[in-house]
């Protein structure tokens, strides 16, 4: 929201900012003019008042679809889910999904926020992004322990852990992208042509996805190459280099990232 002279508020309409301009402060009121007689001085002009304060970025509405994912090669088309509850990052900014799996919170408006999605028996997530009005919008698969727990199994590697998984995506999703992180513990994941993670492969596969298993609990940075070029975060914090963003790793979390890209 702006504040004017006179703190005078705008209106917030589903975290859309609506602007009132600031507008320039009015010309003080003149000075009284010099006592009659002689030699009366003569009035002086008044001071121009200050221009107004700049405007404050409103909230920004986040907003979520979570549904069940039917199996770690087929995320996406399970049925909604309720009950699931959607934080800003150790806060008690929560609410809860319904039972068409929608939930929203406000959080603040242009700045980095971390937000959790969780419910007992799925892997949560820990996701890093920049809140932009109007919302942020986004389904969010949960993948349930059983189905986690069989993954670890054939991939090989230990869950529940005190490490966290990071999992990436380069916007549109194509084979040949390669991605690096700041994390020489880690083990990195491609998933194959059917949607199943391999640690054998060395780039993307026509399905576009993969990432990091056994991550050090903390901000890790990736860089996204390979066939992609002049990439920006979709969600996921900024890095401080080119085609790179920052993706938190949390215990027994799943820490999403994404990026925007083109071919180069």
């Amino acid at each position: 929201m702006e504040r004017v002279a006179l703190c005078v508020v705008c209106s917030v309409l589903v975290g859309i900012p609506i602007g009132c301009s600031s507008s320039d402060g009015g010309a003080g009121a003149g000075g009284s003019g010099g006592s009659p007689g002689t030699g009366g001085a003569a009035g002086m002009d008044g001071v121009a008042g200050n221009g107004g304060a700049a405007g404050m970025s409103g909230p920004a509405l986040l907003t979520a679809t979570v549904t069940e994912a039917p199996s770690l090669n087929d995320l996406f088309g399970g049925r909604p889910l309720e009950g699931v509850e959607l934080c800003e990052a150790d806060t008690t900014n929560c609410a809860t999904t319904d039972v068409l799996g929608l939930v929203q919170i406000m959080v603040p408006a242009d700045q980095e926020v971390t937000y959790t999605v969780s419910k007992d028996g799925y892997v949560p997530y820990a996701i890093g992004d920049v809140s932009e009005p109007p919302s942020i919008g986004s389904t969010w698969p949960m993948i349930s322990d059983s189905l986690m727990a069989e993954e670890a199994e054939r991939v090989g590697f230990t869950w529940p852990s005190d490490d966290g998984l990071v999992a990436l995506a380069a916007f549109p999703l194509h084979a040949g992208v390669t991605w690096t992180i700041d994390d020489e513990t880690t083990t990195v994941y491609y998933m194959d042509e059917d949607g199943w993670a391999q640690t054998d492969l060395t780039e993307t596969t026509s399905f576009g996805r993969g990432g990091f298993y056994d991550a050090t609990v903390g901000v890790r940075e990736v860089d996204f190459g390979g066939a992609v070029a002049n990439c920006t975060p979709a969600i996921a914090w900024p890095g401080d280099s080119e085609n790179q963003i920052r993706v938190p790793a949390r215990a027994g979390h799943i820490g999403y990232g994404s990026m925007e890209c083109d071919e180069p």
